[in-house]
């Protein structure tokens, strides 16, 4: 129903040139129905990447407001979801070039993070994978989110044809980048399982980070897509309340022994492991 998506950069080599070029690790992590984090790894940030990807679904897309994701919103199978606190940056960064406006946007910004607090508290996740009682976090949210964003619009619309906010400036960008994704801000009320943020994505970008800084790049494209590969499943792991070493383990060890896909992801997909329980797969 939702997928949740970013992008990282990552440098690849190109042999016989000694020299790198810039690359994506693009992450997509499906909701509590679907469990499981896809890391894509495309040599550009072109909208083909995304859009090979997500060819045939239907559902909500959390993403940035990258404009390669538009094709993908401009039929009807995909319905755009913004992060409330991307928004919020903009205005955080426009503090000091007009305190008084970004101050009162962000006061809106966090009446709605409050409100997201006392859901989560109301309506407690119920497992790893995200499911809650989604229906009342849904009225929630339109008894008592929509209301705000009703006044937060109404204001926006009015102190944005203020002739004392220069063009280019932090305020004005901040006026325009809210306006523009508004449908996409306020999406998040329709559904209960939809987020006011898209924190989860962000944080699965930070794997491919801390590699970037100890591996510094990627040898070739096939070396970008293993490492894609491995994110993809230990990230699932986590996600799933799976250590990653024993999951790891498990389906490497027992990978040779499969010669039925079906059944290999039966056994793949089977109750949380541990080390301790896995070493009879291990040889002596």
């Amino acid at each position: 129903k939702v997928i949740h998506t970013d992008d990282t950069s990552i440098k690849m080599l190109e042999p016989g040139r000694g020299v790198t070029r810039s690359c994506k690790f693009w992450p997509y992590l499906g909701d509590w129905l679907h469990p499981y984090a896809v890391y894509d790894f495309t040599l550009t940030r072109e909208r083909d990447g995304p859009q090979k990807f997500l060819a045939g679904y239907q559902g909500y897309l959390q993403a940035d407001a990258y404009s390669g994701y538009d094709c993908i919103y401009a039929g009807d199978d995909v319905f755009e979801v913004a992060c409330g606190i991307h928004a919020r940056r903009y205005w955080h960064r426009a503090i000091d070039n007009d305190p008084v406006r970004a101050n009162t946007a962000l006061g809106f910004i966090a009446r709605l993070t409050q409100i997201e607090k006392q859901l989560r508290k109301a309506y407690p996740f119920e497992n790893l994978q995200g499911k809650r009682d989604f229906a009342a976090v849904a009225r929630g949210r339109q008894t008592h989110s929509l209301p705000i964003l009703e006044d937060f619009k109404a204001w926006l619309d009015t102190e944005s044809e203020s002739k004392k906010i220069l063009p280019k400036s932090p305020i004005r960008a901040a006026f325009t980048y809210t306006l523009n994704q508004w449908d996409a801000l306020v999406r998040y009320t329709e559904e209960g399982y939809l987020s006011f943020d898209n924190n989860i994505a962000e944080r699965l970008v930070k794997m491919p980070a801390i590699g970037r800084k100890n591996y510094l790049f990627v040898g070739s494209e096939n070396g970008g897509r293993g490492a894609a590969i491995m994110y993809s499943l230990v990230s699932s792991a986590k996600a799933n309340g799976v250590e990653p070493f024993a999951w790891l383990k498990a389906i490497f060890t027992e990978l040779p022994y499969f010669r039925d896909g079906d059944a290999f992801r039966q056994a793949a997909n089977k109750e949380p492991v541990t080390s301790s329980e896995l070493d009879h797969l291990l040889p002596d």
